[in-house]
């Protein structure tokens, strides 16, 4: 199946969507500590793939009303659902009254309700397990010799979960039906059986007989039963730093390729939003920045109101603020915290002083900007640090820095000068991975002098650190507001330090944008 005919959104991991997708009929085994949200996975498998197959879900443990309390939106999918094939299947009669009492026939037989006349469902092993029942025990019961291999038991519906999800199956054949069972262990506890067993059962009927696509639920993380499924998905929680992380594992997809074995994911909303890896690159028609006034006069904005509301209110003036990297961090991801900071106070007239990390020259720093920031607010307000010997020619951006002692080279009256014409506060934004390759690991000691002048003058000073970085301990110790970016599975998550915050991971932005949402993980 091509790629861009398969059902789904871009926030669910779309091997999953593939594999259900893929001809014939597929097992999947769901299974995951409490509170890692399988139900939620359920659920929201049957919502994407909506419009390519019929559902039926089948809660064991959960009433449908808890359900719906719990997924608000799914009452509301529910009735759609009924209607559109409802009106679907009756489209084509005119007359109001048939069309009315078919629309009820049709909505009952959705249901369950109704028998089919014609079993088309292979029913062997599930006559198999009800006769274990019947006899009363999970044991493989004798057939009389009667000259035939095949054991016949008709007992009635012994198991009337599973005989309506044969029911429906039957209704839809042969268009491919989505059966969840919510959860396999406790409706084979509740008939005495192995879950082996009646996960064997469903596999030979309804998944190798009429290729129908079945999701088993599980109580438990164990993995005694992985062997049973064409795929396994393993919803996991860690408490890193004291901060809940969810991540899903696509251990086994028979037949499927699987491009990112591990996603984070959020449950917000009471819906799965999985993360999949991104590379930020500046698009070819960026966007002038629009921005964000200060939200209160105590406050400057980051230009990301998402980060804003993170930092309870954004960036305090007067005060140090610190943003950390952790291991395998790429720089670009805090360059998108730092060039929004930059372009934000810009665009309102303020001066920056600017020392980007990695030593990035000041030429390739204005680059990246332009477009996001006019140039003539970019010439005007903000001024690059750099070393002597990095430019040929001065430009009228840059601030030279001779490298031998930053109590002369970062000075309050040079920055004053050379920020003339803008307004404050300033904002001095300083990467020390490169400050402490000019001037070595005791530069912080060097530079309290010009800290004091520009807290003085309600500025906001932006330390940027990466994990090569001396200065760390003691820019957390002197640090208002502390920002920490890790990678965890390959996503870029950011969380408060200082405010305390749970994280948030760092998507794509917008079209034309450089600056990151950021969604919580709940």
């Amino acid at each position: 199946m091509a790629e861009d005919t398969i059902a789904g959104t871009a926030t669910f991991p779309r091997e999953m969507i593939k594999f259900l997708s893929n001809p014939g009929g597929h097992s999947l085994i769901v299974r995951g500590m409490a509170g890692t949200g399988k139900t939620t996975l359920a659920l929201q498998l049957i919502e994407e793939l909506a419009q390519v197959q019929q559902s039926y879900y089948m809660s064991t443990r959960v009433s449908d009303q808890s359900l719906f309390n719990q997924f608000p939106w799914l009452l509301e999918k529910v009735k759609e659902g009924e209607i559109l094939k409802a009106r679907k299947k009756y489209k084509k009669k005119a007359d109001s009254e048939m069309a009315v009492e078919k629309i009820l026939l049709g909505l009952a037989a959705i249901k369950g309700e109704l028998k089919a006349d014609k079993i088309k469902t292979p029913r062997k092993e599930l006559k198999r397990l009800e006769g274990n029942i019947e006899v009363g025990g999970d044991e493989e019961p004798v057939a009389e010799a009667s000259g035939e291999s095949e054991l016949t038991v008709t007992v009635g519906a012994m198991m009337p979960e599973i005989e309506m999800a044969y029911d429906v199956i039957d209704k839809a054949l042969p268009e491919r039906t989505l059966i969840i069972i919510d959860s396999i262990d406790a409706l084979a506890e509740k008939y005495g059986l192995q879950p082996s067993r009646l996960i064997n059962a469903l596999q030979k009927d309804l998944v190798e007989g009429c290729g129908t696509n079945i999701v088993y639920v599980l109580e438990t993380p164990d993995p005694l039963l992985d062997y049973l499924g064409d795929g396994v998905v393993y919803l996991s929680l860690s408490n890193s730093t004291g901060r809940r992380i969810r991540e899903l594992d696509l251990l086994k997809l028979r037949g499927c390729e699987i491009r990112q074995p591990k996603y984070v994911y959020t449950l917000l909303g009471g819906r799965v939003r999985t993360f999949e890896y991104s590379r930020y690159s500046k698009p070819e028609k960026p966007l002038t920045i629009d921005p964000i006034p200060d939200p209160t006069k105590r406050f400057v904005s980051t230009g990301n109101g998402a980060l804003d509301e993170l930092l309870e209110g954004g960036l305090r003036k007067g005060t140090i603020a610190l943003i950390e990297l952790g291991s395998g961090v790429p720089v670009v991801s805090s360059s998108s915290i730092e060039n929004a900071i930059i372009c934000n106070a810009a665009s309102l007239g303020r001066g920056v002083a600017w020392l980007p990390t990695k030593k990035t020259g000041a030429e390739a720093a204005r680059e990246d900007l332009l477009g996001f920031l006019k140039a003539s607010d970019f010439d005007e307000h903000v001024r690059i640090l750099e070393p002597h010997a990095a430019s040929e020619s001065p430009k009228p951006y840059a601030m030279t820095l001779e490298g031998e002692d930053v109590k002369v080279d970062i000075k309050w009256q040079d920055i004053q000068y050379a920020l003339k014409g803008t307004e404050q506060p300033y904002m001095a934004m300083i990467g020390f991975d490169s400050l402490e390759s000019m001037y070595g690991p005791e530069v912080l000691d060097g530079l309290m002098d010009f800290l004091t002048s520009l807290m003085n003058n309600d500025g906001v000073f932006i330390a940027t650190v990466t994990p090569s970085v001396k200065s760390t301990s003691r820019l957390t110790d002197l640090a208002h507001t502390h920002i920490r970016i890790d990678k965890t599975s390959g996503i870029t998550m950011v969380r408060g330090e200082e405010p305390y915050s749970a994280p948030y991971a760092m998507t794509d932005p917008e079209k034309g944008d450089f600056r990151p949402k950021l969604v919580p993980i709940l």
